[in-house]
């Protein structure tokens, strides 16, 4: 790693209505000692007393701050959903910075995420090529990472990440021209092996026809955004983030493999990649172990509710 100056990136907290969560990522920005932070709330559902309840021990966790640090906050009076409220949260983020470390309430990292996400903030801050860095690292003890500490992906996740302003402004959460997109041959284009195509074809074919997701999901969307520009994602060679995130909008209270997998506290990352390039072989075997369980295999019951919960708009 060189030893150059290097900027500290502001981070974005994102909150909603588990403060016991938000306390666990919270006290990790304290050990780190952020210098600035940004705090998203979105507003409580209408007549929900424990949203009203949560948002004050979010506040008041946030008042606890006791380093030097420069914090702005973001309130929402009503709520948003997980679709818009985050998405809403990320843009009045950018609205002043360059670059910003992203956190969700259930998402606590390691130390070294924080260096590592500042690193890569700066190094490919002017290559286009890279639009996200990802805390998260499925397969940590594989062997591609034999001979470097970071890859890049066409796959990326937003359980703790970071991003340029360069990448967001071009966001809507409302996926225009996706129509023309799928005409052209949508996903055959992005990734490398048919079976990859044909899955993510087929999935966001529902996704683009499901009129009430801007909701209750802004990462589809923001997936559909990177991939359609080919963007790539930086991967660490190790887990640098713990998903505790057992109850929520998405959660049913039990533990899955996202859950279960082990965070690194002590990463360091002296072995770089020696071409921006993607990895082929990482790619379908993420697709494979990955992607095909998080998206291709729910239950019905857990199908069946997401659905009720769409249509209804909790």
């Amino acid at each position: 790693m060189n030893e150059k100056f290097i900027p500290e990136a502001p981070v974005l907290l994102i909150t909603f209505n588990r403060p016991d969560y938000t306390r666990q990522v919270f006290e990790k920005l304290r050990q780190t000692k952020i210098k600035k932070l940004y705090v998203a709330n979105d507003g409580p559902r209408q007549g929900n007393i424990e949203d009203k309840k949560a948002r004050k021990e979010i506040k008041t966790i946030i008042d606890s701050i006791d380093w030097d640090c420069e914090v702005h906050t973001l309130f929402q009076e009503k709520n948003l959903g997980c679709g818009i409220g985050v998405s809403t949260a990320i843009t009045w983020a950018f609205e002043n910075e360059d670059r910003m470390i992203i956190l969700e309430d259930d998402c606590v990292p390691a130390l070294s995420f924080f260096e590592f996400c500042n690193y890569c903030l700066e190094k490919y801050k002017n290559d286009t090529r890279i639009w996200t860095i990802t805390g998260r690292s499925h397969h940590q003890n594989s062997s591609f990472f034999k001979d470097q500490d970071y890859i890049f992906s066409h796959y990326s996740h937003c359980g703790g990440w970071a991003t340029w302003k360069r990448v967001w402004e071009g966001f809507n959460i409302n996926m225009p021209n996706n129509d023309q997109f799928m005409g052209q041959g949508g996903f055959d284009n992005v990734y490398f092996s048919l079976k990859e195509a044909r899955f993510f074809n087929k999935h966001f074919l529902r996704v683009f026809q499901d009129d009430n997701l801007i909701k209750h999901s802004w990462a589809y969307p923001f997936d559909y955004y990177v991939c359609s520009n080919r963007g790539l994602s930086i991967v660490p060679a190790k887990n640098l983030i713990k998903n505790v995130g057992l109850y929520g909008v998405h959660s049913f209270g039990t533990k899955s493999f996202v859950h279960n997998l082990e965070m690194y506290d002590n990463f360091s990352f002296d072995k770089e990649p020696l071409f921006v390039l993607p990895n082929r072989k990482y790619d379908y075997y993420h697709y494979k172990y990955h992607m095909k369980k998080i998206m291709g295999n729910a239950p019905f019951y857990k199908r069946a509710f997401f659905k009720i919960r769409r249509i209804i708009g909790f």
